[in-house]
């Protein structure tokens, strides 16, 4: 019995360890093994890139989108901005359908809310947000799905960066603090320093002062919906409350809009 419990309990330790490094989001979760993801040629296979909006759960909304964007999986790669899950209504099927895609995604703060109280059930606890509680039904291949899921990704062969929250201009991505990848919206200049913030009141967009040289792809930011900068494209444009669900091509940045099925949850302004 006693090598029965340690067993259990190494496997617990082992998935559910709280990140020993100092670098981790404010939700200590361990890095995944490749916080910046890079596609290479060989992984994009000549196929054209379509990069798709915070979903949340919006399953019939994104399966139109697919088809608007005539979808085959040997003409076009799909790349999410976070985000899938939560609030919506139909979390796990997000999941299992970016897995049956084989699409790449960059996890988001609710990605990351997810796993927490993930771990949470798993320790014997009760669930408590609602929006929450379809974690439960997760099998182990979809926990490590959203545990691997990266910060970033970057495709060098096309000049382009997707990430869900922001990135402060003039620090790089390893020295970035991995809390504004899932939660920045705004910057402020304060000094000579500018400061990140997950308010949309506080400052400017971040994107304003994106200046490259990788155009960034993002979402998160569903008050301000689509945003579209010199060298940033934000495409939060709101599907779970009542808007749209938006897609965006690469090469000829065509985006294409999918309206919501229904107001899934009532907007409000969100502080962090």
């Amino acid at each position: 019995m006693i090598v029965i419990l340690f067993y259990l309990y190494s496997i617990f330790t082992k998935r559910f360890e709280k990140s020993s490094k100092p670098r981790s989001s404010k939700y200590k979760l361990k890095l995944p093994k490749k916080p910046h993801l890079i596609l290479y040629e060989k992984d994009i296979k000549n196929r054209q890139i379509f990069i798709i909006g915070d979903v949340h759960g919006c399953l019939e909304e994104l399966e139109d989108l697919l088809v608007l964007a005539n979808y085959e999986s040997d003409k076009i790669l799909l790349i999410f901005v976070g985000d899938l899950v939560n609030k919506g209504p139909h979390s796990v099927q997000i999941i299992r359908k970016v897995r049956e895609l084989n699409a790449y995604a960059v996890r988001g703060n609710h990605e990351e809310i997810a796993l927490v109280q993930y771990m949470t059930w798993w320790n014997g606890e009760v669930v408590t947000p609602r929006k929450c509680s379809w974690t439960t039904e997760l099998n182990d291949d979809e926990v490590d799905f959203l545990e691997e899921l990266p910060y970033t990704i970057d495709i060098p062969s096309k000049n382009a960066l997707i990430v869900h929250g922001g990135i402060v201009p003039g620090v790089s991505l390893e020295n970035q603090n991995l809390t504004h990848f899932i939660s920045m919206r705004s910057l402020q200049i304060i000094g000579e320093e500018l400061i990140a913030s997950p308010r949309i009141f506080k400052g400017e967009p971040w994107a304003s002062f994106w200046s490259g040289p990788r155009h960034v792809y993002f979402g998160h930011d569903a008050a301000r919906s689509l945003q579209q900068y010199p060298y940033a494209t934000g495409l939060d444009t709101r599907c779970l409350y009542g808007g749209f669900i938006s897609g965006i091509f690469l090469d000829s940045n065509k985006i294409l809009q999918i309206r919501a099925k229904l107001v899934y949850q009532k907007p409000k302004i969100k502080t962090e």
